[in-house]
């Protein structure tokens, strides 16, 4: 299992409108590409909040192939339409990690 990680700093004048559109376009439309079985969108806590709040955005997927067909076919278009709606107000980076052990 992997988890796909995207961790932005949104500037506070757009942080609650960028939620909202997270929430209701965005990750709905990164689900529809099928490839992911979930995900979570957390704010990060106890980090210098001057310059933004920060969010990390994790989608759960079954296997670095499922995740290459992601990236092939899906990832390119995905950030661009964040890109340009957020352009100049977030700082973002990406990261793919695989879960070693996993419990409840």
């Amino acid at each position: 299992m992997l988890l796909y990680n995207i961790t932005n700093k949104v500037e506070h004048g757009v942080h609650e409108e960028w939620v909202s559109w997270m929430r209701q376009s965005y990750i709905p439309h990164v689900m529809e590409s099928g490839v992911f079985e979930d995900y979570k969108l957390s704010r990060l806590l106890g980090v210098d909040e001057s310059d933004g709040i920060t969010y990390a955005l994790q989608f759960t997927v079954s296997s670095r192939p499922a995740f290459d067909i992601y990236q092939e076919k899906f990832a390119y278009a995905h950030q661009q339409m964040h890109d340009l709606r957020y352009k100049g107000n977030f700082v973002s980076f990406r990261s793919v990690l695989e879960v070693v052990d996993h419990g409840r």
